[in-house]
Formats: structure tokens, sequence, C-alpha cells
């Protein structure tokens, strides 16, 4: 009997491979053992600032990080977005700002789980710190195969002066934190799985959007450029893969990053950074004396007695007394050797300013360089760059040597040194008072004092950058409706307005402001001129555009006079209108009104894009007045406005945000 001839084998009918159980990480791997020898360090170099009493954060952490994200937090765990607050700058597009960290996906497990306090935006600064120290040790290893020198690496970007400067810059940090990340995954999408690990790089450059910081943002996808040239000259045949990953991860971030970028966008375009030109700046720029801080803590000041250095100089650059004869020793080596000099000298050469040619020269191919100060920020890009040199020297000195204990002596020598300056003395790292003595106890003081002695409704006026109160967004954590704030994105125009108001004391009756602080006289006066939230107006006159309406701010009296920009159709005085006004929330009003006949009604809001207003259901245009608020030309009778706050382009960001996140779960599951 004649055999069967057996049938040809096909992926539907190939014998199936025997399955194993995926076994744990051993303790031996490299992996394993770097993470929990690093997770130990970060522990021992934050004790203090996450455990002591008399210890918390300062500055800007508290200023522009710590009161927008509580309040952010306490408003989605009540279930709302909030697009506008009315408690900073008389009303303010909250969630367009990006400084918010919004959307940052390592925010959201505190946002929604912990909340928001002192103590946990102190952990987010560890949690990164770790994030820094093992990206750098993982990126490291793949490019010196050593994960002893490797891990030396790490220690010296992880604890770097850098993060010791920056510890109040939560953004910042956060940014600097992820660079090594960002480097790793095209590191792994040029040598392994090109999709896989190009969509993980899009995916990390599109959080480091997210974390909040434009400029490190920038300078992070600068360097990512810089460490992919590196890495095709050493390997020409992988060309096309490196600028197709390169390529692809940029616009993966860009969309991935849409749900802030584009309402930040549109911030930027009305703040008061749409006109700035840093082109010609000699502000916080790398100055060749000051490069001896590199090597030497105390080479300007003490950081020990003093919070940075005074001057143009402000900044330190500490590295470890070791790193700069380990670099210097692994520059030599081929493995590191030029990605490593590209990252430190091509940001180095930038950051010496516009008299050195790269600076403009980078500015002019790429605008928004130009558009951000301090280039000094670039700094934690050569902070890897020199890790990534010593590391390839500490490898070097293992080899040469022949005793294993020679490395881990040296990450134990640069840990101790760069704790101790770094961390344990550094005046920039975390203040040496507890929270309640710098900041709550003086919010206290305005919650019970205060407050309660104000008109229901109004606003407070004070000066801009208020520490009296605690921190300078008080308003934000006691819920105070003040005509003041702290952030640099502030409305150009109603900052206009409110400097226009130093001259012209009449203007502040306008803001609906009951009370003001008077700083000569240390105390709060009454505004007995105080005009209501919305109400008629009862002159008119109209002006071209914002720059005559912004000449004419000397001279207004917002109680008999409304300039307003354009010619609406239907804009007529009613000055016997009368409007009480209700909040709908805290991104809406509704206002009863009744005159005879049609008029202006003018909101004591500033004017932004977004803001839609309608009259018993039917909708009428939002108008430009006094230069920076708000008006609506409405019909006669005795009626209803609703006013609310709609973002143009929250809605297009979360499209594109989501496509983005669909595309890379499907690549990555394909691929």
């Amino acid at each position: 009997m004649a055999k069967r001839k057996a049938r040809p084998e096909t992926p539907h009918n190939r014998p199936r491979a025997e399955t194993r159980r995926a076994e744990p990480p051993s303790w031996r791997e490299p992996a394993t053992w770097a993470a929990a020898a690093l997770a130990a360090l970060v522990l021992v170099f934050y004790w203090t600032p996450l455990t002591a009493a008399n210890a918390s954060i300062q500055w800007d952490a508290v200023d522009t990080h710590y009161s927008p994200q509580k309040y952010f937090s306490d408003r989605i765990r009540q279930g709302e977005l909030p697009h506008w607050t009315p408690y900073v700058f008389s009303g303010f597009p909250f969630l367009a700002d990006p400084q918010v960290g919004a959307w940052y996906p390592l925010n959201w497990p505190f946002f929604l789980i912990t909340g928001i306090t002192p103590g946990v935006i102190q952990f987010e600064l560890a949690l990164h710190a770790f994030l820094a120290c093992l990206g750098s040790f993982l990126l490291l290893r793949r490019l010196t195969g050593a994960p002893l020198a490797a891990l030396a690496g790490a220690i010296a970007y992880g604890f770097t002066g850098y993060f010791a400067d920056h510890a109040s810059h939560v953004g910042m940090f956060e940014a600097a934190a992820l660079l090594p990340w960002l480097l790793l995954c095209f590191e792994l999408a040029l040598q392994q799985g090109a999709v896989r690990y190009g969509v993980l790089c899009g995916l990390v450059g599109g959080s480091l959007v997210l974390a909040g910081h434009f400029q490190n943002a920038l300078y992070s996808f600068a360097a990512l450029g810089l460490f992919a040239m590196a890495r095709i000259t050493a390997m020409p045949d992988r060309l096309v893969r490196g600028i197709a990953v390169l390529a692809g991860a940029v616009a993966l971030a860009v969309g991935v990053s849409a749900i802030q970028t584009l309402p930040g966008l549109e911030l930027t375009a009305q703040s008061i950074r749409a006109a700035a030109d840093y082109s010609g700046t000699r502000e916080r720029i790398l100055t060749v004396g000051a490069l001896g801080n590199v090597a030497l803590p105390t080479w300007r000041s003490n950081p020990a007695t003093t919070g940075g250095t005074p001057g143009e100089a402000d900044y330190y650059l500490y590295c470890g007394f070791l790193l700069l004869p380990l670099a210097a020793v692994g520059a030599a080596r081929r493995g590191v050797r030029a990605a490593g000099l590209v990252l430190v000298a091509v940001p180095a050469w930038y950051m010496l300013g516009p008299d050195f040619g790269l600076y403009r020269l980078a500015g002019a191919l790429l605008p928004p360089l130009h558009k951000v100060r301090a280039p000094i920020h670039f700094w934690f890009v050569p902070a890897l760059g020199l890790a990534a040199l010593a590391s390839g020297g500490a490898a070097w000195l293992a080899s040469r040597t022949g005793k294993p204990a020679v490395v881990p002596a040296l990450c134990g020598l640069l840990f101790a040194d760069l704790f101790y300056w770094n961390s344990l003395v550094n005046r920039n790292a975390y203040a040496r008072e507890s929270f309640e003595a710098l900041y709550g106890n003086k919010e206290e003081i305005l919650r019970t004092g205060l407050m309660p002695a104000m008109d229901p409704g109004t606003r407070l006026d004070g000066p801009d950058q208020l520490t009296a109160f605690g921190p300078m967004n008080h308003p934000l954590d006691v819920r105070l409706r003040a005509t003041y704030g702290y952030n640099p994105l502030a409305l150009r125009a109603y900052t206009e307005y409110r400097e226009a108001m130093k001259q012209n004391p009449k203007l502040m009756s306008g803001l609906n402001v009951s009370a003001y602080l008077d700083v000569s006289a240390s105390g709060a006066r009454k505004n007995d001129a105080n005009l209501p939230l919305a109400y008629f107006a009862r002159s008119i006159r109209r002006v071209r555009d914002g720059r005559e309406s912004a000449a004419l701010l000397a001279t207004l009296d917002p109680a008999q006079t409304t300039l307003l920009e354009g010619d609406p159709a239907g804009a007529k005085e009613s000055p016997e209108g009368k409007a009480e006004t209700a909040e709908d929330g805290e991104q809406g009003y509704r206002i009863r009104y009744e005159t005879a006949a049609p008029g202006i009604l003018k909101l004591s809001v500033p004017w932004y894009p977004g803001w839609t207003a309608t009259v018993d259901g039917v909708p009428v245009p939002v108008l430009r007045a006094d230069h920076a608020l708000m008006a609506f030309a409405v019909p006669a009778g005795r009626k209803e406005a609703i006013v609310r706050f709609h973002p143009n382009r929250f809605a297009t960001g979360v499209l594109l945000t989501a496509f983005s996140l669909v595309l890379s779960a499907a690549l990555v599951r394909r691929f």
C-alpha cells in the first residue's frame, strides 16, 4: 500500500511550540539589581525632604506647581474640568496652561487617588529622580556594555546639580528625568524593533511635552536629534531606519500631546509671552568663568549658605569631583565617545549665547527657541553627555585594573559627594522649614481675617507675586476672587490694563474690586467706588484696535465710559439699564437684566477666545470692552443672559491625542 504524501507545513498546521511560563526576573540580572540599588540611593538622597518635619518644597514648586495642581485635583475629583478659573487675574483659562501638568500621565494617580499636598509634590520629584537614574542606567548599559560602569553614569546624571538647582521647577525636573528614556527608545528602535520602540519613543516624547515645560521639551527633542546623528554616523547602514524612526517619533509626540499643546498655543498667543524675543539675550547664558562649578561646588558661591549664585550666572552646575576625570578617559572609548561628545559640545556652544553664533543660527532655523529665556536651562543635556562619557571612563578603568571592586568604590564616592553637595546642604534642593511655617499659616490669616470682611462675590486687588498670604497663587488655594496671580502666561491685554491701573486708580472699580491691599500701609482698604460685576454702559467710545484702547486706559473712567472695539451692530448706550449677576459654577455667569432699549452689557471678566453668550437662548456676539474685558449687545426687555466658557481647541486636541494613542496601540500590537 502506497504511503500518503505528507502535507506541506503551513502556519495553520505547524505543530505548536511548547509554551513556557515566563519566569520572574532574577535578582542577578543587571537591570534588576541596578533598579533596586538606584531606588535605595534615591531614598537616601530624598529621605530628609520626604520625611522631615522641618523640610518643605519651596519657591516655584509651591507657587507654580503645588497651588495649580491642588486646584486641578480638587476640581476633577468633584467631576469638573476647570477650563476656566475665576480666582486669579479676575479669571484665567486655567486648563490651557501647560505648567499645570494636567495631562501628564504620571500625575494622574496623585490627582485622583491621593490628592495634591506639598509632600506629594516632593514625592513626584523623588519618583522622577529614580526615573532619571534608571533610564540613564539602561541607556548607558547599551552604549558601554558594562552594567557597573552604567551604574556610575546613572548616579552622575540622576543626582547631578541640575536637579538640585531646579527642584522647585517641577516641569523642568520631570522633562530632564525623561530624556534618557527618549534616547533609550530611539537606540532600541535603531537596533531592534523599529516600529515598536519608535512608538515608545513617540509616547515618551509626548509625555515630555505634557510634563508642562515647553523649553525643556524643545531641548529634549534637540538632544534626540543630536543623539540620532551620532548613532546613525556610527551605523550608516541604519540611516533610512533612523530618519524614519526620528520623524515618526516626533510626529507621534506632537499628536499625543495635542490635548495640551493646542489650548496652550492659543493661550501663548494671547499672553505676555507672545511678544517675547530673546534672540539677543545675555541673561542666564553659560559663561566660561562658571564652568569651574562643574567640578567645584563652591566655585562661585556656597550652596550650603546661599540659594544660587547672584548675578547673571545664577545657576548651579556641580556634577561631582570624579565626573570630569572619568569623562576625559571615556572620551577615548568608541562606544560612548560620539554620543557623549555631541551631547556636551553642541548644547554648551548654544548656551554661550548670541555672541558665539550657534544661538542666533539655531533661533533663525527654529524661531520658538528665541521665545524662551535662560539658555542655561539646556544644561541637563550636557550633564547626560558627561555622565555617558564618565560611564565609558569607568568601564575602561575596570578593564584596565582587573579589580571588580574599583567601579563600585567609584559609585560610592560619586554618590557620597553628590548627596552631600546636591541634597544634604544644598539650599536649592528643599527648604529647611516646614510648609506650614513658610506658607500655610499665612493663608490662614487671609482665610479667617480678610476674606470674611469683603463684599460677597467681589474681588481683592493686590500686586502680582504677592507672598504676604503664602503661595503666590494663594487665591486658588483659598478660593479667593482676586485681580492678581503668578503666571508667565498672564493675558497680555489684562496685564496692560493692570499696569495702567497703577497710574489711573479708577480702573480698579472696573474690575469689581471691593477691597485692595495698600502695600505702603501694610493693610487692606475698602474701595467705595466699586462697580458691579456686570452693568450697562452709560456712554460708549468706539476704538479701532487694542493699540488705541491701550492708549486710552490712562484717562478712562469705567463708571462713565466703556471702550468698545470695532463697530458692532446694536451697540448703544443704556444708562438706565439694570443687571444682577450670579455665577453659573466657576466657568459661567447668569445675568438677569432689565433695559428699556437695546444696550451694551459689560462683564468685568477678561476677554478670551471661547466665551459664548446667549440671551433667552439666542446667541449674541462677545465683544472686547475696556481693552481687556467683555461686553455684549443685548436686546431690550427683562431677560436673562447666560455666559459660558467653552475652550475652542480642547475638543480637537482630545481627538488628536485619542487617535494617536489608538494608533500607537495598534502599531505595538501589530509589530
